[in-house]
This record gives structure tokens, sequence and C-alpha cells, in this order.
């Protein structure tokens, strides 16, 4: 999720009761709310190195929690009359809820790093959702009197978790849908959320030679599936696999979608992530150029 998402949530905790706890509480939920994207420093050293450790340790079962204790240590010496056990309560809570929320969207998240560095999406939210900004926004609004603001956040909370429960639900229902419409053998089937109705999704599913790409709706007709047939592989390709760059983005991308051009400096082998195309734009891709002698004469990553 979206860094004003992570504090507006970290402010309706502290204002549901947790600020209460001891002083300094209420900063450290909303500081702890956004300290797993503290990787972001990652990208000093580039694009790739940033998509390599971002939602890696920050966001993992080991390292929140470490990230959580030293935020704890840093406000206990720098916020007089705190007290420690009261920090960390609301430092591993903000931590926690940066992670569950993560984990509702179509980015990824490697929770169980380092022990297993697999991307876990659960596809439930797009990654900014603007009704989940608008509830909470709304609900911190309507509660700043200090009379309701504790109950008002607390419905507030609930309420969002209700909306991503009923989102979690319709991706279910898309994913059946999509599966019906789709031929046997599906390796990897995806419903990706629209970031405005929680009734449209988008299919991307993984048949082996071909991706099945569309829209998918569950309240209105729904058009069929384009099957797009996949490029094949050779030498050339097998040797761009071997960059940096690709086999950082390739670990990454769940659809990755492949295109061989040639050009004056070799062939370029280009990798785009279908979960985030975009017509008119490119999105998430990788270009490795290889040589004619087979160097690795360039390579490119953004989004």
């Amino acid at each position: 999720m979206d860094n004003i998402t992570h504090s507006l949530t970290g402010y309706a905790l502290a204002r549901a009761g947790l600020g209460d706890t001891g002083r300094g509480a209420t900063l450290a939920l909303v500081l702890a709310s956004n300290l797993p994207d503290v990787d972001v420093v990652t990208w000093l050293a580039g694009t790739a190195s940033y998509m390599h450790h971002h939602r890696d340790l920050t966001h993992s079962i080991l390292g929140a929690p470490l990230a959580a204790l030293a935020l704890a240590g840093v406000l206990r010496l720098t916020v007089k009359g705190s007290r420690l056990a009261s920090l960390l309560l609301c430092s591993l809570l903000g931590v926690a809820g940066h992670v569950f929320m993560d984990l509702w969207t179509s980015y990824g998240t490697r929770v169980m790093s380092p022990f297993d560095r697999t991307w876990y999406a659960w596809d439930v939210v797009f990654i900014i959702d603007p009704w989940i900004l608008l509830l909470l926004a709304a609900g911190l609004w309507a509660g700043r009197s200090r009379a309701w603001g504790g109950q008002l956040a607390s419905v507030t909370l609930g309420l969002m978790l209700t909306y991503v429960g009923a989102r979690a639900l319709l991706h279910s229902r898309a994913l059946d849908a999509a599966a019906t419409r789709l031929p046997t053998g599906i390796r990897r089937l995806a419903a990706l959320p629209h970031p405005l109705d929680p009734f449209r999704w988008r299919v991307l599913a993984d048949t082996g030679d071909a991706y099945w790409t569309g829209e998918l709706s569950l309240n209105g007709s729904t058009p069929a599936l384009a099957k797009r047939e996949k490029q094949p592989e050779d030498a050339t390709v097998a040797r761009a696999r071997q960059a940096d760059m690709a086999s950082v983005f390739l670990d990454f991308s769940r659809f990755p979608w492949l295109r061989v051009e040639q050009t004056p400096e070799g062939t370029a082998v280009t990798w785009t992530d279908l979960r985030f195309e975009h017509r008119g734009r490119e999105n998430f891709v990788t270009r490795i150029v290889v040589a004619p002698d087979g160097r690795i004469a360039r390579e490119e990553l953004w989004f």
C-alpha cells in the first residue's frame, strides 16, 4: 500500500486507544507503519538494487520485528517519560500492520525472507486504493473530537477490514469465473484488482505456451479472454537471462512477456511484467542487449 494509507492506519490505531498506552505511542505507531519502507534507500544504488531489496528483509517475519525493536529503542532515548514496553508494542503493531497491508496488493512481499524469498501477493486491493484512503480520512476527520474519536477510529478500522474481506471474496469469485473461460493446463492464474470497481478484475493466465489476458466483470457481460502466444526462447535469450538485471526482474515477475528484436548493438531481449502493463507506456520492463559475440552489451530495468 502507499505510505499515506499506512500513515493514516497507524494514526487510526493510535486514536482507537493504542496512543493512550504511553508517551510517544502515537509517534511510534505512525513511524512504524511506514518503517518497513526504509528499504527505499536501496534505490540509491539503482532500480535493480531497489527491486532486489524492496519488500524483502524489512518486510519479513525476521526483519520487521527487529526494525520495530530498533525504533522503540530510539524513541525511548528521545521521548521523555516514555516506556519501552508501550513503545515496543506500538512499534510491533505498526510494522505488522504495514506488512499485512502490503500482502493485500499485487506487487508482492517476501514475508518469509531470508528463509524463503518467494514473493507472496494476495491480489485483493490495488496498491493505492482510493476507497480505503477515503474511509480512513473521513473516519479520522469525523472523529477529530476527543469524545468520539476513539470509537470512530475503531469503527473505521473495522470497516476497512470488512471492505478488504469483501474484496477477498470477490477475488475468489473472479478466479473461479476466469477458470471456466480458460483451457486446461493452467500453470498460473491471477485476478488483479481494479482501483475503483471491486467487481472488475484483470485476468492473467499462463498455460505454458501462451498467456491469456482480459477484463472480467462479476456483475456484467465479460468478453472472451485474448490468447497471446509466447515467443520461443533460444540461446541468445538464455544468455540474456544470465544478466544481473534480468535475474532480478525474472525473480520478481509472475507473468514476464518476452520480446526479441535486432538492433545495431545486437539482439535486444525484453521482458515486461504483464501485471503492470498499460497501453501507451512501458512499466516494469528489463531490456538486455546481447552483442553478436555473446557479451552483454547493455542492460536496463525501469518501472
